[in-house]
């Protein structure tokens, strides 16, 4: 296979930045499919050894709280493989922490196509209603949580929503409460998109999927299930801020490639790879160019930042004793870009 050189494109977003040219795959590897065109994040492969028991109890749970019945249903539940994801993104999660995982992406991975049905999408009040009741679960008191919806997916949710605070502190839960409604609020706001047929411009698209790809709630989830929290002031502070940012555009990205067949097919257009074609009026192959130039400047702007956190931590004189859990956030953002990756290539969900 010959190799082709990829000059840099323009700027997404300002948050990276100008890098070389890179060797890319010549012309015959987007003859294949979509999901077998490599991503090179120079991140290793890890994985939790837990996946069997992470899948039993999934399987079993998406049934006891309703949301799978009959054998299509579990089928489909199987072929998805949420499982994999958990032990992909968290390998160091104790069982426990994999199960909540593990559990979340399953109920998501049944509701989040509910923007793509024109049943759901059409009728009047029914986006309005499910998201709505979907945030009043966090936003309720602990009383009003042991009144349990009859609808399996709040019920589900308040299950998820119980789990996810347990052993966190008030602050966590604040805040991981506003990333929470947060994202609810995107995918109102992307079902309105569909409804209205509204056409994203780049930035846009960006914008909104820095929510809808749930990225601040996997970096959430690295903290509950790690068993760490990591204070306020760091999370914004400039190294740490930069590398969030990067971390959920890279979950995003990747993302949207290897599920482009299945969005195209179902008409959603929510979908990087469509959005640069539409704007730029490129081919497929350029805008799946454009869009690996992209990862590349990414991440190596992600691992200046990271290079640039002892030296900042050591600006503000933290005692060492109290870097751990910075440190092991940072370790923790490279695993979920990794961890993407690898997950889309092999769930049924995407293929």
């Amino acid at each position: 296979m010959t190799s082709q050189v990829a000059t840099p494109s323009s700027r997404l977003d300002n948050s990276v930045e100008s890098f070389p040219a890179v060797t890319l795959p010549g012309p015959r590897a987007f003859q294949e499919e979509l999901r077998l065109w490599p991503f090179d994040l120079p991140f290793p492969y890890r994985i939790s050894h837990e996946g069997d028991r992470v899948a039993a109890h999934s399987r079993e749970w998406v049934q006891r709280v309703g949301l799978v019945s009959g054998e299509a249903e579990l089928r489909r539940h199987d072929r998805h493989g949420m499982a994999l994801f958990a032990c992909l993104n968290y390998p160091d999660a104790p069982i426990e922490g994999l199960n909540l995982v593990g559990d979340w992406v399953s109920w998501w991975a049944i509701w989040s196509d509910f923007p793509d049905d024109p049943a759901f999408v059409q009728e009047p009040g029914r986006p309005e209603r499910f998201f709505a009741s979907l945030t009043a679960v966090v936003t309720s008191s602990p009383e009003a949580l042991t009144r349990v919806s009859d609808d399996p997916h709040i019920k589900a949710f308040t299950d998820i929503w119980r789990r996810w605070c347990q052993g966190m502190s008030p602050q966590f839960v604040a805040r991981t409460r506003k990333n929470w409604v947060d994202w609810f609020a995107s995918y109102r706001t992307r079902t309105e998109h569909r409804r209205e047929s509204r056409t994203l411009d780049v930035e846009e698209y960006l914008s909104l999927r820095d929510v809808t790809g749930g990225g601040p709630l996997e970096m959430d989830a690295a903290q509950r299930v790690g068993g760490y929290e990591v204070q306020p002031e760091f999370l914004e502070s400039p190294p740490l801020k930069a590398m969030r940012h990067i971390a959920g555009r890279v979950i995003n990205i990747t993302q949207d490639v290897q599920s482009l067949a299945k969005e195209e097919a179902a008409g959603d257009q929510h979908n990087l790879v469509i959005v640069l074609e539409h704007e730029q009026n490129l081919t497929r192959e350029n805008a799946l160019r454009q869009i690996h130039e992209r990862l590349r400047g990414y991440t190596d702007s992600f691992l200046r930042h990271e290079a640039e956190i002892p030296r900042f931590l050591d600006t503000l004189m933290v005692p060492v004793e109290e870097r751990t859990s910075i440190y092991r956030h940072a370790a923790d953002l490279r695993q979920l870009m990794r961890g993407t990756v690898d997950f889309c290539s092999a769930s049924g969900r995407y293929h």
